[in-house]
């Protein structure tokens, strides 16, 4: 075991003949796209799968969520009542091949919720890196104070410059135990996991403890006066919040001694080298629905110092209407990223004038969709990884929605599980 606030932990490996079935994309993708999530149940069908025990942000606002929550635990309790999993107690090491032929590189264990916040100015060793969406915890939560399992999509991110952690698990994957090899639905690549050894699993510990020092802050960032900052939340912010409120309910009603070891004082997680050739961020764009086109255009003029002219060192964003798309540049931003700045101004008009809006990955799906009347596509500039921990050391979280970890059929799929009930 490890101080740093990620550590090894007892996890249950599916024991399915379909884990092509077995394994769904994050629950929060495709959000727009109904017609991706309907080719997923086809191919599901009544064969177990982790979309059994998700409930997609697709299906949010149906009038039936208080029927999708009460299926989930079901599923859940089936599953476990079934014996369809075995249970490992260490890291799982991962090798992802993306889309485009690349290898993702990956270790899960669990985050321990007591070094995790999700607050601006947080200083634990786990922080998020974006603000979080609280429409869209309730429900997770209303899952999870029920739940017997858990099943997790989120990833963390560590600046590991040297690769410490990853680079001799590569080199000694003889060594490991295969727990799964498959490909993934939807020509989304394929996955492999690896029980790693005793020793393996000291040596992740001394890498990651090396990471949580004072001095490897100063050396990396000159920064001493913000805490030691070991994870960010890559992907999963919003889940990552859903596990820590649990656990401080739970904290309410328990005694210290019952909360040591508690099950829900943890939470499953990947982590992954902010430095893995695999992936770069990619902007999470957004997509208006049903607005005055021409009226968002000219709010945004009132509200801001706007001009479509290239302005040196100003932000600046795509606005994409049916088919046409034009550079806006903004000389009074209300955020220190462009990100903020529109998302303050896309609150403030759909408070003022109604419509609604979507966070939605990829340039192709957003001019799809902003060709339709009364859409308004919106088209970000990325953000280089390199600066983030520099950037939430300094300035705190993201705005909500920001960056992505690659494409959407990138993202991390449902696959292990972890029980949270003890």
């Amino acid at each position: 075991m490890n101080s740093t606030g990620f550590s090894k932990g007892d996890i249950l490996v599916p024991d399915v003949e379909d884990f092509t079935a077995w394994s769904v994309i994050a629950c929060d993708q495709y959000t727009s796209q109904p017609q991706y999530w309907h080719e997923v149940e086809t191919l599901v069908k009544t064969k177990p799968s982790t979309l059994n025990m998700i409930v997609p942000e697709i299906n949010l606002n149906s009038e039936d969520l208080d029927q999708h929550i009460a299926a989930v635990n079901r599923a859940m309790r089936t599953y476990l009542r079934r014996h369809i999993f075995h249970e490992v107690h260490d890291y799982i090491y991962t090798r992802r091949t993306l889309s485009n032929g690349k290898i993702r590189h990956g270790l899960i264990g669990v985050v321990d919720l007591e070094q995790y916040e999700f607050h601006p100015g947080s200083k634990t060793t786990v922080r998020a890196t974006e603000g979080v969406i609280h429409n869209r915890i309730e429900p997770r939560l209303t899952i999870r104070e029920v739940a017997p399992l858990e099943v997790s999509h989120s990833m963390l991110l560590i600046d590991d410059r040297q690769n410490t952690v990853f680079s001799f698990l590569e080199q000694e994957l003889d060594q490991m135990q295969p727990l799964y090899s498959f490909q993934l639905m939807k020509d989304s690549g394929n996955i492999s996991g690896y029980l790693v050894t005793p020793e393996q699993s000291e040596r992740i510990d001394q890498a990651l403890t090396a990471l949580a020092s004072m001095e490897e802050m100063e050396k990396k960032y000159g920064i001493t006066d913000k805490g030691i900052f070991v994870y960010a939340v890559g992907d999963g912010n919003n889940s990552l919040a859903t596990a820590k409120l649990h656990y401080d309910n739970l904290k309410r009603t328990l005694s210290e001694q019952k909360l040591q070891n508690h099950p829900a004082r943890y939470t499953l997680a990947e982590i992954v080298n902010i430095h893995d050739d695999s992936f770069d961020f990619e902007p999470i764009n957004r997509v208006l629905f049903g607005v005055d086109t021409l009226n968002f255009l000219q709010h945004l003029g009132r509200v801001h110092n706007i001009s479509f002219t290239p302005q040196e060192g100003q932000q600046y964003f795509d606005c994409v209407i049916g088919e046409e798309t034009r550079r806006i540049w903004i000389a009074d931003p209300s955020s220190n990223v462009v990100t903020g700045t529109v998302q303050n101004f896309i609150d403030h008009y759909i408070q003022e004038f109604s419509g609604k809006v979507d966070y939605v990955h990829g340039e192709n799906i957003v001019r799809q969709l902003a060709a339709q009347v009364d859409n308004v596509g919106i088209l970000f500039p990325s953000i280089p990884k390199e600066s983030l921990f520099e950037t939430i050391l300094i300035d705190g979280i993201l705005p909500r929605k920001t960056f992505s970890m690659g494409q959407a059929m990138d993202k991390r799929f449902y696959l292990e599980c972890r029980k949270i009930k003890p």
